[in-house]
């Protein structure tokens, strides 16, 4: 193996460090960084726009690396517990910007669903520009209470052990889910299962840097299956909230709209599913582990960093 060299040290992305053989320390330093982002926003951006999205995808992120160490975190349930919690304080001004913007693309249409669809948004209650105080404090002190912790967070193993099991469970749980949805098209079930599949592309995101351009591929498709799901989800509470001051064609030419619309994204939800999840969780890991070993074995002292994988705003 090639001797190392001085290289200029350069931010890791959300990425496992090829330079960090150390499974904890990684992790720990993710979760920090992801939560020291949260926290910098609330501080630098209190009224943006976007500031919601951003602080909803800072703790996405740390939650699906917190399942992909589940399995050997003994701490686990209680920090996703504080994180999920801490999101679903800020969500409500969330989902309703959500719903102004469903309402604006149904609403693009020059027929009785996209006239029904513009009626139904001149009626929705304007986005406050900024979230209650209130909330954001209460939201950055929880959050500021995990990013403590988490540099003292301790797992039971080390190396591929450390994630081979949570990568799996991730994994069948979202195969198990999308055949739980198949065989009920419950919008609920079609919810929970987006929220695995969103889990498991956070997981091949930090799993990039071990081959990139097979990762990228994978990755690539469950974000578009993550983003399927997440258009289902915004229509189904659309349909939840029809008012009654709609009349009853306008209401029928909206709800008919939404149930096409539905439909068309479940088709393409099963097509990319049905792939994506086609192997069984053992494959998937042992392939995964193979690759990770090889990364693992190489010499990445001058190694740039990935370009990181966004996602779209939701």
């Amino acid at each position: 193996m090639l001797g190392r060299s001085r290289c200029k040290e350069a931010q890791m992305p959300f990425q496992f460090d090829p330079k960090e053989p150390r499974i904890a320390k990684t992790v720990r330093h993710i979760a920090r960084d992801e939560l020291r982002g949260a926290l910098d926003r609330l501080a630098i951006s209190p009224g943006e726009g976007s500031l919601l999205h951003g602080l909803r995808k800072h703790i996405k992120k740390t939650r699906g690396l917190l399942r992909l160490v589940a399995p050997v975190f003994p701490e686990f349930h209680r920090e996703n517990a504080v994180l999920r919690d801490a999101a679903a304080a800020i969500s409500e001004l969330r989902d309703a910007e959500v719903m102004r913007l469903s309402l604006t693309r149904l609403g693009a249409a020059e027929d009785a669903a996209g006239a029904a669809a513009r009626q139904m948004l001149a009626a929705v209650a304007p986005v406050p520009t900024a979230p209650p105080a209130a909330a954001l404090s209460a939201f950055g002190a929880r959050i500021a209470e995990v990013h403590d912790r988490a540099a003292h967070w301790a797992f039971e193993k080390k190396g591929w052990d450390a994630l081979a099991p949570g990568l799996a469970a991730t994994f069948h749980d979202a195969r198990r889910r999308m055949i739980r949805a198949a065989r009920d098209s419950d919008d609920e079930h079609f919810h929970a299962w987006r929220s695995r599949v969103k889990h498991h592309w956070y997981q091949a995101r930090l799993l990039l840097p071990i081959w990139p351009e097979m990762m990228s591929a994978h990755a690539d498709i469950a974000d578009r299956l993550g983003e399927a799901l997440g258009q289902h989800h915004d229509l189904a509470v659309l349909a939840r909230a029809m008012p009654d001051h709609l009349s009853p064609e306008a209401a029928v030419a909206l709800s008919t709209r939404i149930e096409d619309e539905k439909k068309r994204l479940e088709t393409l939800s099963f097509f990319l599913g049905e792939r994506l999840f086609a192997e069984a969780p053992e494959a998937l890991v042992a392939r995964w582990g193979a690759w990770y070993a090889l990364w693992r074995q190489e010499d990445h002292a001058c190694d740039p960093a990935l370009p990181e994988l966004e996602e779209a705003e939701d």
